[in-house]
């Protein structure tokens, strides 16, 4: 009886651990346009540092494709603009384009907000 009660509880404990290994996700990083957003005024403000920079257009952007545009839109600024000074990391023209990508967003933003 112990032999078959043992038995029982190990196949139930394997049964436990494998499903609960099969329903588990990897954690995602998922960068949404509020914090976009708030990452490119913190730029355009000179608060941000490199490492925040590089944390905002770092990864791809698959589930908005206008926000990954707009990334790769930064990406490509950062190519011409980027100064690493302080506290600005981009030139005067690169804060004005990063205004511009700013101001895009924002009218794509308020555009996509359900009315009440």
């Amino acid at each position: 009886m112990s032999v078959f009660l043992t038995l029982l509880l190990s196949l139930s404990a394997f049964v436990i651990v494998v499903w609960t290994l099969m329903h588990l996700r990897t954690p995602r990083f998922r960068m949404d346009r509020d914090s976009f957003i708030k990452g490119l005024e913190d730029v355009i403000s000179g608060q941000a540092s490199e490492s925040e920079w590089r944390a905002l257009v770092a990864c791809p952007m698959r589930h908005d494709p206008k926000l990954e545009q707009l990334r790769l839109e930064c990406l490509k600024i950062e190519e011409r603009e980027y100064d690493d000074g302080s506290p600005y990391l981009f030139t005067q023209a690169g804060i004005r384009q990063l205004r511009e990508v700013r101001r895009q967003l924002l009218t794509e933003t308020v555009g996509r907000q359900p009315k009440s």
